[in-house]
């Protein structure tokens, strides 16, 4: 389970670096100025996870026409019927 952001002040950071640091650590910290986060610290890791998890995402425009041929010529497996029907079912329940 996620653990929940503790927003601080930007002040209040500045003030107090090296403890908000270690927190970071633990949790994110957010810090806002003038009531509205404006960023989150976290550890390194966690930010090159999300990263490669950004890598992954992709967009369809930046694909070669060979992928899209391949993407294009995909035909629905077995079972895919019921997924769109349990799909669609959920979307409208």
């Amino acid at each position: 389970m996620a653990k929940s952001m503790e927003i601080v002040p930007s002040g209040t950071l500045q003030k107090q670096f090296g403890h908000y640091s270690d927190e970071a650590m633990i949790r994110p910290v957010g810090v806002s100025r003038n009531g509205r986060v404006r960023f989150v610290m976290v550890p390194v890791d966690e930010y090159e996870r999300l990263r490669r998890r950004e890598r992954v995402a992709g967009r369809t425009e930046d694909l070669d026409e060979e992928t899209l041929d391949a993407l294009r010529a995909v035909k629905p497996g077995p079972g895919s019927e019921e997924a769109e029907r349990q799909f669609q079912a959920a979307r409208a329940g």
